[in-house]
């Protein structure tokens, strides 16, 4: 994430900004169901520069509030006439069953810090759409400690923001702890919550596509059919890894990359909705390096040879009216903590 500081543009409140970026899964393997009901994973996550904007101020009533913006939404078919489709269905609330991560990240950091009577605002500005298998709102979860403990002035503690990330989901560590000091890849394992920071000098570009259905992550894991061919799938993770590790020292890396892409979830994904299968058809038809499921889906990526290739399949992709499509690139960043010594 980039962190810096903000004035309200209308009530001149002093507080602080970022931009929080998306994730694909470079490799997903499940490993296994666990005794919690979750299931162990092996994954590489790479930060892309899909991003989210989050704003916070300091509120003196002692409450949590939350104001998304979704101006910049990418939506499917004309805006006018559909309206806002449900990948932009954000709910506002600390509680219930459909509550928002950002506030529920909020109110565990006022319980830890022991800061009950600290209130904040937030404006959300959404680029990463929902049910995608992007991280969106894991993103948005952990931009939201960092900048909580940054407008409520606590002290920066890594621990704490990771116990609470851990508690709230299984991304979120990713996108506090996986700045490898020039970008953020990683491999986590356990839940996802488990994060090792890997060697990454290769630039990678691609294509986002996001149809208009999305997946429930609980449903695709529900579906997904272990197999025995799990070892050696590991043993593809630590491929990728090396591949990783050599960058632009290898010969045709990128397409190298493109072949060790792989994710478990994939089949799962299919039989969730038909959408996942015709948005692998419609990236097929492109020159591209490879693709995959990102996540539980339903969003899918491709590798290109550059960004312009990228940018030209992802204004025709979203032209047929059926997609969301993103180009991305890796996406480059100090270490948060970086970021916080500078703006102390």
């Amino acid at each position: 994430m980039i962190i810096r500081r903000i004035e309200h543009s209308s009530t001149s409140a002093k507080g602080w900004q970022c931009q929080t970026p998306a994730k694909i899964n470079l490799f997903l393997e499940v490993l296994g169901k666990r005794p919690d009901g979750y299931h162990d994973l092996d994954t590489i996550m790479l930060a892309i520069d899909l991003t989210d904007g989050l704003e916070i101020y300091p509120s003196h009533s002692g409450d949590l509030s939350l104001e998304v913006d979704l101006s910049e939404a990418q939506v499917v078919g004309d805006r006018q006439l559909a309206g806002l489709d449900k990948a932009w269905e954000i709910p506002t609330r600390a509680d219930g069953p459909h509550s928002n991560l950002v506030l529920r990240a909020l109110d565990a950091l006022r319980d830890l810090s022991g800061m009950r009577n600290r209130g904040a605002h937030v404006i959300l500005k959404k680029r990463i759409p929902t049910q995608a298998g992007l991280g969106g709102g894991s993103s948005d979860a952990a931009a939201a400690l960092v900048l909580g403990t940054l407008v409520w002035q606590l002290d920066y503690a890594p621990d704490r923001l990771g116990a609470i990330a851990s508690d709230l989901g299984s991304d979120i560590n990713f996108f506090l702890d996986g700045h490898n000091g020039r970008n953020w890849t990683a491999r986590c394992t356990q839940r996802g919550q488990s994060v090792k920071p890997i060697a990454n000098d290769c630039q990678i570009h691609g294509v986002i596509v996001h149809p208009p259905e999305g997946c429930q992550t609980s449903q695709v894991f529900g579906l997904v059919r272990e197999s025995i061919s799990q070892r050696q799938r590991v043993q593809e993770a630590d491929a990728m890894i090396r591949c990783l590790d050599d960058g632009p020292k290898e010969p045709n890396h990128q397409a190298r990359l493109a072949q060790l892409l792989y994710n478990r979830l994939d089949e799962a994904a299919i039989r969730t909705t038909h959408w996942v299968e015709q948005t692998a058809r419609s990236i097929a038809r492109f020159n591209t390096l490879g693709q995959c499921l990102s996540g539980s889906g339903s969003a899918r990526f491709c590798l290109c040879t550059s960004r312009a290739q990228a940018e030209s399949i992802a204004l025709e992709l979203h032209q047929v009216g059926n997609f969301r499509a993103y180009p991305f690139s890796t996406w480059t960043s100090p270490s948060i903590l970086e970021q916080i010594t500078a703006n102390r």
